[in-house]
């Protein structure tokens, strides 16, 4: 198998790839990256109104499940469809809600450039979505007061009430803990992608070279790993310690060519030097075994 190269046009903003990607302070998916040309991004209307979509979507989703779930589960919880027509129109608020989540997380990712803030955005308005069909499933399929006695006694027949409350009560709280941390997430993302906009116009730049560590751990299909990049200022020689996250086909070789920006303060920002023809290890190097 032949090592792959890098495109020449592969730096330019509009084909870029940003993968690999490094970062001397954050690890994970806090690992923040920025398109050379891009000014550091912010939420947009277009987004927010994608995650009031977003929001909408997985409520009618959820209540049409909680719908279905109780007229399968109750004789007594009647609805205005026919079963399957309400079995369709589920699958189909479900399909329609995955999506407005796909499409808002890509776009969050291509704005925020950090997958930690983007999971964030996109996961605040799908829990409240679910919270809010959920609880309102519930609430239509309790009814009266001798209703609600039947659930808290068991009665069969009253699965589906329990089942959206339960449902209500984990989203409910697994989104209020979403929504505390989003600001901070928008925040530190905010932040990162400013310093690597800072970097590239004031840093000095320096040529590194590039050491591969271990593989620290895998997200999904793709590796992290730890890496060292070498260079000499007129200070003397420095080495930096930093995360690499790439992809299985875009791991670069041992001594790779690395753009290294740093200021008096310390901060360091760390780039493949796609200018000099980076060559890629095999994928199947670098590919999680089953």
């Amino acid at each position: 198998m032949t090592d792959a190269v890098a495109p020449r046009d592969a730096a330019s903003t509009g084909g870029w790839e940003h993968r690999p990607m490094f970062s001397a302070t954050d690890k994970g998916s806090r690992i923040t990256w920025l398109a050379p040309g891009r000014s550091p991004g912010r939420v947009m209307p277009r987004m927010w109104a994608t995650a009031l979509l977003c929001l909408v979507a997985w409520a009618a989703a959820t209540l049409a499940g909680s719908s279905v779930l109780c007229a399968a589960t109750s004789t007594e919880c009647t609805v205005a469809v026919g079963q399957g027509w309400l079995i369709g129109g589920a699958l189909v608020l479900g399909y329609l809600a995955v999506l407005v989540t796909v499409n808002l997380g890509e776009r969050a990712q291509d704005h925020l450039g950090q997958r930690r803030a983007a999971s964030m955005f996109y996961l605040a308005p799908l829990l409240t979505g679910i919270t809010v069909g959920a609880a309102v499933g519930a609430d239509l399929a309790l009814g009266a007061d001798q209703r609600l006695r039947q659930v808290l006694d068991g009665v069969p027949g009253t699965e589906a009430v329990l089942v959206s409350t339960v449902v209500a009560v984990l989203a409910g709280l697994w989104g209020v803990v979403v929504l505390v941390r989003l600001p901070g997430a928008l925040r530190l993302a905010r932040r990162r992608q400013e310093a690597i906009a800072r970097l590239r116009r004031e840093g000095q730049r320096y040529t590194g070279r590039l050491t591969l560590g271990r593989v620290s751990h895998w997200l999904h299909s793709d590796p992290e790993l730890d890496v060292t990049v070498a260079y000499d200022s007129p200070g003397g020689r420095h080495e930096v310690a930093a995360r690499m996250r790439t992809s299985p086909n875009r791991v670069p070789r041992n001594s790779s060519s690395m753009i290294v920006l740093t200021d008096l303060r310390g901060a360091v920002h760390l780039e493949l030097d796609l200018d000099a023809r980076p060559v890629y290890e095999p994928e199947e190097r670098y590919t999680p075994s089953e």
